[in-house]
Order: structure tokens, then C-alpha cells, then sequence
């Protein structure tokens, strides 16, 4: 059986293994910034109240595992694309595939979902932008400017 051709390897040939500290510090960032995590915090503490701190905790041990792993293939196994690559180079094609379209869909409603929470932010300022957490049509006009 023939093995499928791996597109990335001319990319992979001009990958630079250098980072700065400010790419560094620019990459974080870019991890932390979004409204996902204030969103989340809202409504976990809304349904369970101060246990969704023990949730928040066995979450971020659960993460820490998912990412020594990617950090462990990434320093062993340097190559571009690594959200898709990696899962297929470890469990096979299919989860490749799932994870490559995941991570395309969520990067396509990022921007989407981010201006849908300014405005949210801004309802508390202007009421009339949103009703007990959904957006009225000028909160959906905005949104759509955003």
C-alpha cells in the first residue's frame, strides 16, 4: 500500500527553529486574549456555583496533559502545521482530518464570536444593545459592523 504524500515537507524546509521572546510573548497573549474564558466563568458559576472553581482546576490539569504532549512531538518532530499533522501522525488520518477541520472551523467563527461578546460587553453600558443576555436588533447591527 502506497503512503500518502506529505504536502508540507517544502514548507517544513523553510521553518525557522528560532523564536524571540517577543514572538513568544505576542503568541501567549494571542492565547489569552478572547471573551471565551469570561463567558465560561459566567455561566459555570451560574449553574454550579462555587464548584465550578474545582472544574475550572481538573480543567487546566486536563489541558497541562494535552499540551506536554503536543510540546514533547513538537520538540521531537519539528513541522509546520502541527494541529493537523501531529494528531495524524499519532493516531492515523481520520483524526488528522477531524482535527484539521475542527481547528478550521473554530478559526473561522473566532472573529465572529468575538465581536458577538463586545457587544454583549457594551450592553452593560448602552441597555439597549442586548436583553438579559441577547442581543436586540441593534445589537445585531452592530455585531454585523463589528
Amino acid at each position: 500500500m502506497a503512503r500518502a504524500r506529505d504536502f508540507g515537507k517544502e514548507s517544513d524546509k523553510q521553518l525557522r527553529k528560532s523564536l524571540s521572546k517577543m514572538e513568544l510573548f505576542y503568541i501567549g497573549l494571542g492565547g489569552i486574549i478572547g471573551s471565551g474564558w469570561l463567558f465560561a466563568t459566567l455561566y459555570a458559576s451560574a449553574d454550579a456555583g462555587g464548584a465550578s472553581i474545582l472544574s475550572w482546576i481538573i480543567g487546566g490539569i486536563l489541558i497541562l496533559f494535552i499540551a506536554l504532549a503536543y510540546a514533547e512531538i513538537s520538540s521531537a518532530i519539528p513541522r509546520s502545521g502541527g494541529i493537523g499533522r501531529y494528531p495524524h501522525y499519532t493516531h492515523g488520518g481520520l483524526v488528522g482530518f477531524i482535527m484539521s477541520w475542527a481547528y478550521l472551523i473554530s478559526t473561522s467563527i473566532s472573529a465572529a464570536a468575538e465581536a458577538t461578546a463586545s457587544v454583549t460587553y457594551l450592553s452593560s453600558l448602552v441597555s439597549s444593545l442586548a436583553v438579559h443576555g441577547v442581543l436586540t436588533p441593534l445589537g445585531i447591527a452592530i455585531d454585523y459592523v463589528f
